[in-house]
């Protein structure tokens, strides 16, 4: 699994920077781009029965896509399929035929529902936990624990006909509190973004609407984590750099 790089994408599509200030949305000829780099640069994607196994040769990746929105479904799962790739799709039981209601920028960009959940699934995909309502479980009380957690996990199972394995927090947001409840659900790992803390907070790598081809590639290597947690603690370089390497453009 440490050799392995998580990538962490959200949504597929086209979106304008107003309507995505986010930079969620990758559009599906940029993941196009991007899956067939790795395929040909000698990366294998992994499902996450390979991952939870570590069979994960030297250059191996795994894809994950949080929240579980519909254009995923209808723009990205293609992609997936066109070129044979696995990944991991994390929905929000609580929010399914909903809408992208915790990001009052973006309101109202539509989630799968149950017959999304069902549609990931016969396609060969993995479809994992991301909570119930997309809360911050960082300081949660123990009942927004609960439902994001336990609820989550037991309305998920019931849809798909078998335990979720793996969890991704919102937000990537964590303490001891909330990997202890993930573990005691029964959950076999889970998924930060940058702050690791063991099998129950693995870290991923953010991909973004403004990664160009350079640094997508830059974010597979093996030392970017470290990078990125360096220029965390300072935005105003990490700003810099992004800048002097480039970012792909927004409609």
């Amino acid at each position: 699994m440490g050799e392995t790089r998580v990538l962490m994408y959200h949504a597929v599509g086209t979106r304008t920077a107003a309507h995505d200030p986010h930079n969620l949305f990758v559009p599906p000829d940029t993941l196009r781009r991007q899956l067939s780099a790795l395929l040909d640069r000698g990366w294998t994607p992994l499902t996450l029965d390979a991952y939870l196994r570590n069979d994960t040769p030297r250059r191996s990746v795994l894809l994950t896509f949080d929240d579980g929105y519909q254009a995923f479904l209808d723009e990205g799962l293609p992609v997936l399929r066109e070129l044979g790739v696995p990944a991991t799709v994390f929905v929000l039981t609580g929010l399914l035929g909903g809408r992208s209601e915790w990001m009052p920028e973006m309101p109202d960009e539509a989630l799968v529902d149950v017959d999304g959940v069902r549609e990931l699934a016969a396609a060969g995909l993995d479809v994992e936990c991301h909570g119930w309502d997309h809360s911050h479980l960082s300081g949660a009380d123990p009942g927004t624990l609960a439902r994001n957690v336990t609820d989550a996990a037991r309305t998920l199972a019931e849809l798909t006909g078998r335990k979720p394995r793996a969890y991704a927090y919102p937000y990537g947001d964590h303490d001891l509190a909330a990997r202890r409840a993930v573990a005691e659900a029964g959950f076999e790992l889970a998924f930060s973004v940058h702050e690791g803390a063991g099998r129950f907070a693995v870290p991923r790598v953010d991909i973004t609407s403004i990664d160009t081809d350079t640094t997508f590639r830059m974010k597979t290597w093996r030392a970017y984590p470290a990078l990125r947690r360096l220029s965390g603690r300072a935005p105003a370089l990490r700003s810099t750099l992004h800048s002097m390497i480039g970012r792909a453009p927004r409609p």
